[in-house]
């Protein structure tokens, strides 16, 4: 699925706009880097899982839109977008929802990362959603810190993937 037009989304920090189907690639490095210092925890189980799902965004763009910011020229961060009635088990189908969230190392602690969950956050109440959801590895506490700090509510534990537990975060909208 093509992103939704090009103009850049309102942001409060960072110019938030839709990836062009040419930033895939970059998106897919830009994953691997944000994620790269989970490795050695994950192990070399589920490291590779991890970078297939990470580095799969041709495949994802089929029910997701991306959105991407930029600094000098490179992604600096990306996000997936589910409109309602693409969000996937375990979250609910008319939910929207975010998933693949990736700040570059450098650009951590700016405010990137906000910025594009407030761009689908907006998306979101643009499309009628009535919540906004994320499934969140353990391993990611910055990301847990993040979505409580911007309303989302940690409404249950899902079932491990491997050694990691997976929460289930929603923001109801409107």
């Amino acid at each position: 699925m093509e992103p939704e037009g090009s103009k850049p989304l309102p942001s409060s920090s960072f110019p938030v706009e839709a990836a062009a189907s040419e930033d895939r690639i970059s998106i897919a490095h830009l994953n691997v880097w944000a994620y790269r210092e989970f490795a050695v925890a994950l192990g070399p189980e589920a490291w590779p899982d991890l970078v297939r799902t990470l580095t799969s965004i041709g495949e994802r763009a089929k029910a997701a839109s991306f959105f991407v910011v930029r600094s000098d020229g490179g992604l600096v961060g990306s996000v997936a977008y589910h409109q309602p009635g693409r969000s996937t088990t375990p979250l609910p189908a008319e939910w929207a929802s975010i998933a693949l969230l990736a700040v570059a190392p450098p650009a951590r602690g700016r405010g990137v990362a906000a910025s594009l969950v407030e761009a689908c956050t907006l998306r979101a109440e643009q499309h009628g959603a009535a919540s906004l959801g994320a499934v969140v590895a353990g391993y990611l506490a910055d990301a847990q810190g993040l979505l409580t700090r911007m309303g989302f509510r940690c409404e249950q534990g899902l079932p491990r993937r491997g050694k990691e537990p997976y929460w289930l975060y929603r923001k109801d909208l409107g």
